[in-house]
């Protein structure tokens, strides 16, 4: 099984102990990149047992992506062309 970018729609390859794909992973911001990897513990890809920290880590990381792609997309929708 391939393990994805967690990003929904994005397609990319990454290794398991990877939450993201390296273009999203620069738009986190880097207090979360930083928290993501203080609650990551070797071996949780393998045994599936992540901590709760990690997960909430995790989850931060991904909307902070998701925000920021979706105020690009908003910034895209409004420009006008003439």
């Amino acid at each position: 099984m391939t393990h994805t970018c967690h990003i929904p729609h994005c397609p990319v390859a990454v290794p398991p102990e990877r939450l993201m794909c390296l273009k999203h992973w620069r738009m986190v911001p880097k207090d979360l990149q930083r928290d993501v990897w203080r609650h990551y513990r070797p071996g949780q890809c393998n045994d599936k047992n992540p901590s709760a920290a990690y997960l909430g880590a995790a989850r931060a990381a991904i909307q902070a992506v998701q925000d920021k792609l979706l105020k690009k997309a908003n910034n895209n929708d409004s420009l006008q062309l003439f």
